[in-house]
C-alpha cells in the first residue's frame, strides 16, 4: 500500500494531493522537503495509495549530521482515515530501520481544540514505543496554527470591523491607503530582491531564516507552480515591504516578510497581511495561517488580526532506534546547540 514515488509525475500527484487535501501542508510539498539536500540531506516521500487514489502518507527527511543518521517527519502523517495514519506510522518506522537511523520522529497534526486543519486527538495513533518531545531540531517541525477563521467574513471591510482595537483598524486602513501598489514576485531576480529585503529584517531582529542560495530554487519552483505567492508593495520605484506566503491543506500559510522601516509609518505589513487574507476570501478559503512565534512584538501583531493559537496536543513524538548512538548524539547536542545559526554552513561544508 505504501509506496515511494521517484518520478517528476508522481511527486506532482503528491504535491496535488497535499494542496486540495484539508489537513495538508506546505512542509509535505516534494519541493519543501527536497530543498534540505542542499545541507547533504535526503527526502523521501511515503505515498498510501488504492485504486481511489492517494489516501494519505508522509514526507520524511533523512538527516545526516557528524556521522549520525536521523528520519524526521516534520508534519504528518496524514490521511484520509485512522488506518491510513498508523500504516504511514508503520512504514516510516521501517524506512527509518533501513536507511540506519538512530531515532525517527513525528509530528501529527491533532489536537483538543476544534480547527479545521487539525485532527482530533487520537492516542491510538502513537505508538507505544514513542515518547513525546522534539528531539532533533534542526529540521523544523511544525507545532500548530495560528489561525484567522474567515468562515463567517465576505469582505475585508467586514473583518476589519471584527478587529476589537480601534487603533489597530487605523492602522489597517492607514496601510491600505498608503501602500497602494501591490505586485506578485515573478521573475529570479524580482524574488530575490524580495528575499534580500525578508534577509534583512532576520538580520536586524536576531533571528535566522535559510540562506538565498539554499532556498531560492525552491522558491522559484513553488513560484511557477502557483503555490507560493511573494507579495511586494513598492514606492517611487522602492521596495517597501515583502511577503511569502504559500498554499497547501486549502489555505495560506505566512512564512516569512520583511518591511522597510520608515516614520511616519506605513503599515506595511498590516497591508500585506490583508492583502493576502483578501486573497484567501477572494479564493474561498475558510480561514488564513498567520503562523505562531515570532518577538513579543510580532505575537501582539499577529493576535491583532483575532487569531486563535492552536497548538497539537503533546507536539512531537520521537523513538530511539539505537540508544548507544542516540545517547552520543544527546552529549555532542549540548555543545552544538548554542552554535545553531552556525548549522547550515558547517553541513554545507562537510557535504563539499
Amino acid at each position: 500500500m505504501i509506496q515511494f514515488p521517484s518520478t517528476t509525475a508522481d511527486f506532482e500527484a503528491w504535491d496535488t494531493f497535499v494542496e486540495q487535501y484539508p489537513q495538508g501542508s506546505h512542509l509535505l510539498y516534494s519541493d519543501w522537503l527536497h530543498s534540505y539536500r542542499n545541507y547533504g540531506f535526503q527526502a523521501e516521500i511515503g505515498v498510501y495509495q488504492t485504486a481511489g487514489g492517494i489516501q494519505g502518507g508522509f514526507g520524511a527527511v533523512i538527516a545526516k549530521v557528524l556521522g549520525f543518521r536521523f528520519y524526521i517527519i516534520p508534519y504528518g502523517p496524514v490521511g484520509t482515515a485512522p488506518e491510513v495514519i498508523q500504516a504511514c506510522l508503520d512504514s516510516a518506522v521501517k524506512r527509518a530501520q533501513a536507511v540506519g537511523a538512530c531515532m525517527i520522529q513525528f509530528t501529527i497534526p491533532m489536537g483538543t481544540k476544534s480547527c479545521r486543519p487539525m485532527y482530533p486527538f487520537n492516542e491510538n495513533y502513537i505508538p507505544h514505543e514513542f515518547q513525546m518531545g522534539n528531539a532533533f531540531k534542526y529540521v523544523y517541525s511544525c507545532p500548530g496554527f495560528n489561525w484567522v477563521d474567515l468562515s463567517g467574513q465576505k469582505t475585508i471591510e467586514g473583518l476589519i470591523e471584527s478587529f476589537p482595537s480601534a487603533s489597530f483598524r487605523r492602522d489597517v486602513r492607514s496601510g491600505m491607503r498608503k501602500n497602494e501598489k501591490l505586485s506578485y514576485a515573478l521573475t529570479p531576480e524580482e524574488v530575490a530582491q524580495a528575499y534580500a529585503l525578508c534577509q534583512e529584517n532576520a538580520d536586524e531582529n536576531g533571528y535566522q531564516i535559510r540562506s538565498w542560495s539554499d532556498i531560492g530554487p525552491t522558491i522559484l519552483n513553488l513560484i511557477g507552480k502557483e503555490r507560493l505567492k511573494f507579495l511586494t508593495t513598492t514606492s517611487d520605484g522602492q521596495l517597501k515591504g515583502a511577503g511569502l506566503f504559500l498554499k497547501a491543506g486549502q489555505y495560506y500559510t505566512f512564512v516569512m516578510g520583511g518591511t522597510k522601516k520608515e516614520k511616519p509609518p506605513r503599515h506595511t505589513g498590516h497591508y500585506l497581511q490583508m492583502k493576502v487574507i483578501e486573497m484567501a476570501l477572494q479564493e474561498g478559503m475558510d480561514g488564513y495561517n498567520i503562523s505562531l512565534g515570532g518577538s513579543e512584538g510580532v505575537k501582539a501583531f499577529k493576535g491583532s488580526f483575532v487569531t486563535v493559537p492552536y497548538y497539537f496536543h503533546d507536539g512531537t513524538y520521537y523513538r530511539v532506534l539505537k540508544p548507544i548512538r542516540f545517547k552520543i548524539f544527546r552529549y555532542f547536542d549540548t555543545w552544538i546547540k548554542p552554535y545553531k545559526g552556525h548549522i547550515a554552513k558547517l553541513l554545507k561544508r562537510i557535504k563539499g
